[in-house]
């Protein structure tokens, strides 16, 4: 389908120009210290999943930092006059997600986000950007949603070994101190 008006090529009229997109650069410090390499080993202890879940909370808390730049861009101008805000919404796992929200009828989801793209009123200008904030939102949730995860289940763990550890230990004094009859 080709979206165009009598006085502009179809590629004028969608280039992106009010969103910046989050470039390589904005990941260089996260990218540094992720590796999944860290995650496929043999864990050797508690501490290291620790570890682990430390290094999880750190990228996740960076992540939510990336997803500040982008609702800043989206509070300004031309979006902030549009019937759609991206917000954020906290759940009960304690992540933070970003969610289009209708601003009169606080109906949220990616269905506000396609009514709008689709709406006439909404400026053809401003399709490639929307596509571009919508790219950033589903790849930002992903990824806040899969080192969050990560985080959980390496904390997890990590109780579950110092369980098996004070079990052992509780084993090993039991043979190295036998009750005396």
């Amino acid at each position: 389908m080709t979206l165009m008006r009598s006085d502009t090529r179809p590629t004028e009229a969608l280039q992106q120009g009010a969103f910046k997109p989050l470039q390589q650069g904005a990941y260089q410090g996260l990218q540094q210290s992720a590796s999944l390499k860290g995650l496929l080993k043999p864990f050797k202890g508690k501490g290291e999943l620790v570890q682990l879940a430390e290094q999880c909370a750190s990228l996740e808390a960076g992540l939510r930092t990336l997803t500040q730049e982008v609702l800043a861009q989206v509070r300004q101008h031309p979006f902030a006059l549009l019937p759609v805000r991206l917000i954020e919404q906290n759940t009960a796992a304690g992540t933070t997600f970003l969610r289009w929200q209708s601003v009169q009828e606080r109906r949220m989801g990616v269905g506000v986000w396609a009514q709008m793209v689709h709406a006439p009123k909404t400026p053809i200008h401003l399709l490639q950007d929307l596509f571009a904030l919508e790219q950033h939102r589903i790849t930002l949730n992903m990824q806040i949603s899969l080192i969050h995860s990560i985080g959980k289940q390496a904390a997890e763990c990590a109780e579950k070994m110092g369980l098996a550890e004070a079990e052992y230990q509780a084993r090993l004094q039991q043979i190295m101190n036998p009750p005396q009859h």
